[in-house]
């Protein structure tokens, strides 16, 4: 922990405020590091990313996919929200800052040679996390042109499909270099890593898991790739809530999860009383009869649990989200066991693959609720080994059930098993549509859920290439 706490603090230093003009222009770096000291970079543009991601696409977006009532300045109306300083800042975060600093570090790693492979796997890792948050926030992004601005200074943008073929490719080449490490002599990347402390097994893992994600994005439109999808699952992927992708905050002063720093900056410093943050209606009624209510949640109403309507904030008469979940060592969670679990259910179900389906499912119910109820660090609260294994067992059997209703009972679990992962979450409902999200509120620009960000602003300023902004109701190309 100690060591843990002097990278963040280090990192945290390195967090320089920026104008949005100083940061969006995807050519120049005004944060790019000149040597790519890995136990340096890598901290910081993982501290970065967590940081953006967690402020902008956590508690602005919350209420698109609906796992809160509301927010502030939400993009969830398809108005200038989603496409002004929240669509700026994001693309700023990753064209600017992340990318080009995880270039640097994989290009000194590869000219290092072999000694180096891990250290040029976890970048290309973290690069193509950093593509598939772009490509799920805008759509067509730059890619192949990327991050090269001798050749391009003006770089072309690349279709969607484009792009998540691309990143599995970087996902494979990561894996590859992993295989290919010698048995010694590999560069200490352990103070630098703040995933995994230079555990490659995990970091493959890792690599695989999002190769997984990927792959069934692309699947709802090409189920040609059920071949890769074999294979992956042939592979080790994140299979234990050990091995689970994230950052873990300290929780001190200055490294805290962003969800209490807005609760601090803006209200008390706790939800339970600043009342920011509660469950939607569709979250409310997913956790009807579920442990996770009260793990999640504080109650005004003497065990009613009365949610707020959507783009209405709770009272104290209503349920808020706990200091259980907004507090300040929260981790950042990035990918958990239970998301591959799902999706093998859904691939059995949709008769892709063999299996039981039923199984799959309690299984990943089962790996949801021991994650949150007992193995995320610094809980508050957490559930029995009897709660879990009780509501598990209570659970209906689908394997009797339709496919539509199979698919439905394994999308709404896998739905509250997304919680507090932004971008998993929205994408989870853009391609399954499980489950029926809430229109938007009266008076609202679009009448169905927001399914993209509008392009930065200042970015289309600089780069001639920027495509035209579509409807934000536009589905993206992976979406049925």
């Amino acid at each position: 922990m100690k060591r843990l706490l002097i990278i963040f603090i280090s990192a945290a230093s390195m967090m320089i405020p920026l104008s949005c003009a100083d940061q969006l222009d995807i050519n120049r770096n005004p944060l790019l590091a000149s040597k790519a000291d890995p136990n340096a970079v890598l901290p910081f543009a993982i501290v970065q990313y967590s940081n953006r991601t967690t402020t902008e696409i956590g508690t602005r977006m919350v209420d698109v996919y609906q796992h809160a009532s509301a927010t502030f300045n939400s993009p969830r109306a398809g108005g200038g929200a989603a496409g002004g300083f929240l669509s700026s800042n994001q693309w700023g975060m990753l064209y600017a800052i992340v990318l080009p600093n995880l270039t640097l570090v994989e290009k000194d790693a590869r000219a290092a040679g072999e000694s180096n492979n891990n250290v040029a796997a976890i970048a290309i890792t973290l690069k193509a996390l950093a593509f598939l948050d772009a490509t799920s926030l805008f759509g067509d992004i730059p890619f192949s042109q990327a991050l090269n601005a001798t050749e391009f200074p003006q770089p072309e943008y690349d279709a969607q499909e484009d792009v998540l073929r691309g990143i599995v490719a970087m996902l494979d080449e990561a894996m590859d270099l992993i295989d290919a490490m010698p048995a010694t002599g590999n560069f200490n990347v352990t103070q630098g890593d703040l995933i995994y402390g230079g555990n490659m097994t995990n970091w493959r893992a890792f690599a695989n898991s999002l190769k997984i994600r990927v792959l069934m994005l692309l699947r709802n439109k090409d189920t040609s790739v059920d071949a890769q999808i074999t294979t992956a699952l042939n592979e080790p992927y994140i299979s234990s809530n050990t091995q689970a992708a994230m950052l873990r905050y300290p929780g001190t002063t200055g490294n805290q999860n962003a969800w209490l720093q807005i609760v601090t900056a803006f209200g008390t410093g706790s939800n339970e009383t600043t009342n920011y943050f509660g469950p939607s209606p569709v979250m409310r009624d997913l956790l009807e009869g579920d442990p996770r209510l009260q793990l999640y949640c504080v109650d005004g109403t003497a065990g009613n649990y009365a949610e707020s309507e959507i783009g209405v904030f709770p009272t104290n008469a209503e349920a808020r989200y706990s200091n259980n979940l907004i507090r300040g060592n929260l981790p950042d969670i990035w990918l958990l066991p239970a998301e591959i679990t799902f999706y093998r259910a859904e691939l059995v179900a949709k008769g892709a693959f063999a299996g039981d389906a039923n199984a799959l499912y309690r299984q990943a119910v089962t790996e949801t609720l021991q994650f949150w109820g007992q193995t995320i660090p610094g809980a508050q609260q957490t559930l029995t080994t009897g709660q879990i294994t009780t509501f598990v067992t209570g659970l209906p059997d689908i394997n009797p059930l339709t496919q539509a209703q199979q698919l439905v009972a394994i999308g709404e679990q896998q739905y509250l098993a997304t919680f507090w992962c932004p971008i998993v979450s929205w994408n989870h409902v853009r391609r399954t549509k499980i489950p029926d999200i809430q229109a938007a509120a009266p008076g609202s620009t679009i009448t169905t859920m927001l399914k993209r960000l509008l392009y930065s602003p200042v970015e289309r300023a600089a780069n001639i290439n920027t495509p035209n902004d579509v409807l934000t109701d536009v589905p993206m190309w992976f979406e049925n």
